[in-house]
């Protein structure tokens, strides 16, 4: 039964076993744009959480069936995540639950740096997608410093009943031109040919990255700030068309890089 309640000026079930579900009146707009979210989260997110997205959609379509939504319209929109982001990770869901709820995670965390995996209590105050990889932005409590942790190299997580206020410091200082800690190097310049300067564009290492034309056919490419880890594979996949220029560090590590991959080649 429904009984009314004067002083909070709402309803409630009196028998607590029972559900009441209430459809929710959607404009277009918004139901477009909830398919939509839904539709690229369904590719970026791992499991369970993907499923559950997907269930919640569907649940909210029962309610609202507009003329446009079709069939052939959500399946048509195709997201390709080219990436290994929607990769089975076991413990995805605990970290998941733990940024959710502002909860101290207990992990078992591996580097891959040859060493042994370490144990640490680390608050994540930060979940995001880079580099192919989910990653969380924490507070490490065996370091006393913010840490990044790849999520699938950490081989176990228990969320702990310590909770954690959010720190906007933290959450501020992951951007596109610092993310991770890698060190980074200044006022890189690459000279493109080719197809290079196409790929330049959609491959967005810094948010003031630019183009300068130099001659027929010939780019430069400038980055203010930008990691070796990033920049040096990004190099070495135009084939030839990306020559780097500046500083000596980027074109030693470049050199290095190609050398030893002729030496590989080499019978």
């Amino acid at each position: 039964m429904l009984s009314c309640d004067r002083i909070s000026k709402g309803y409630y079930l009196t028998d607590h076993s029972w559900e009441f579900n209430c459809p929710v009146q959607l404009s277009e707009s918004a139901m477009l744009a909830l398919v939509l979210g839904a539709r690229i989260a369904e590719e970026i997110f791992p499991e369970p959480l993907r499923s559950r997205i997907g269930s919640a959609v569907d649940e909210i379509l029962k309610g609202n069936n507009p003329d446009f939504l079709d069939t052939t319209l959500i399946h048509s929109l195709k997201v390709f995540a080219e990436s290994g982001a929607v990769n089975d990770l076991p413990v995805f869901p605990v970290v998941f639950e733990a940024w959710q709820k502002h909860r101290r995670l207990r992990i078992t965390y591996d580097d891959m740096k040859g060493g042994e995996p370490s144990v640490r209590e680390v608050d994540p105050h930060v979940l995001f997608l880079y580099a192919r990889e989910w990653r969380i932005k924490a507070y490490c409590h065996l370091r006393k410093e913010p840490r990044s942790f790849v999520i699938s190299r950490i081989l176990k997580a228990e969320m702990l009943p310590d909770t954690f206020a959010p720190d906007m410091a933290i959450i501020r200082s992951v951007t596109l031109d610092n993310i991770v800690g890698w060190r980074k190097y200044s006022n890189v310049k690459i000279r493109l040919t080719g197809e290079a300067r196409k790929f330049a564009l959609s491959h967005k290492m810094h948010t003031k990255q630019r183009l300068k034309r130099e001659g027929k056919g010939k780019w430069l490419f400038t980055i203010p700030e930008v990691p070796e880890q990033v920049v040096v594979p990004w190099i070495l996949s135009q084939r030839g068309e990306a020559t780097p220029i500046e500083p000596p560090e980027i074109v030693a590590a470049v050199r290095e890089a190609a050398t030893a991959i002729l030496g590989e080649l080499t019978p």
